[in-house]
C-alpha cells in the first residue's frame, strides 16, 4: 500500500462521523463556490477600484488554472484514489473526470487566493486558508491524493502570481503609452 493511500486513510479516519464527513463534503464541493461569491462581492462591491481589479485578476487566474489542470490531467491519466483502492471511500458524487492529478479545485482556489493576497493581507490570509481547506476537503472525500493537491496548489499559485504580474506590466505600459501621456498633459 502506498504512503499516499495511508495518508488518505488517516484523513478519512480523522474526519469520520457525521460532522467530520459533512465538513469534508463542504470543503470539497461547496467552499470553492463560497470563495467565488466572495471574489464576485469584491469585484462588484462599491468602493475601492483596486479591489475590483484584484477580483478581475483572481477570476482570470482561476479560469486559467482550471484550464491548465484539466488539460494536464488528461495527459497524466492518474486514476482517482477511491477508484484505485477500495479502502478509500468517495464521500461526494464522482467528479466529471476519472483523473485526479492535479487537483483542479485546489489549483483554482490557490490561483484566486494568491491574487487576493495582493488586495490586502486580511483578504489574503482568509483566501489562502480557504484554498488550503478546499485541498484538504478533496483529500478527505477520497477524490484526490496528497500529491494531486500539492500540484494543484503549486500550479494555482504560479498562475495567480503570473496573472497579477502580467497585469501590472500591462498597466505600466498603458501609463507609458503616447495616448496616455497626451491625456494626462
Amino acid at each position: 500500500m502506498s504512503g499516499e493511500i495511508l495518508i488518505l486513510q488517516g484523513i478519512q479516519e480523522s474526519m469520520s462521523g457525521e460532522l467530520g464527513q459533512n465538513v469534508s463534503i463542504f470543503f470539497a464541493r461547496y467552499l470553492v463556490f463560497v470563495f467565488a461569491l466572495f471574489v464576485a462581492y469584491i469585484g462588484f462591491g462599491k468602493g475601492r477600484r483596486h479591489l475590483r481589479k484584484i477580483a478581475y485578476e483572481a477570476t482570470w487566474a482561476a479560469v486559467i488554472a482550471l484550464t491548465i489542470t484539466t488539460i494536464f490531467g488528461h495527459f497524466m491519466e492518474r486514476v482517482r484514489p477511491y477508484l484505485a483502492d477500495p479502502s478509500i471511500h468517495a464521500l461526494i458524487p464522482p467528479p466529471l473526470t476519472m483523473y485526479s492529478f492535479p487537483s483542479g479545485h485546489t489549483a483554482t482556489a490557490f490561483a484566486a487566493a494568491i491574487v487576493l493576497v495582493y488586495g490586502g493581507p486580511g483578504i489574503g490570509i482568509i483566501a489562502i486558508l480557504a484554498a488550503a481547506l478546499v485541498g484538504f476537503g478533496r483529500m478527505a472525500t477520497g477524490v484526490h491524493y496528497p500529491t494531486d493537491v500539492i500540484a494543484g496548489a503549486l500550479i494555482g499559485s504560479l498562475v495567480g502570481f503570473m496573472v497579477h504580474h502580467i497585469q501590472l506590466r500591462r498597466n505600466a505600459k498603458k501609463q507609458q503609452s503616447p495616448e496616455s501621456y497626451a491625456k494626462h498633459h
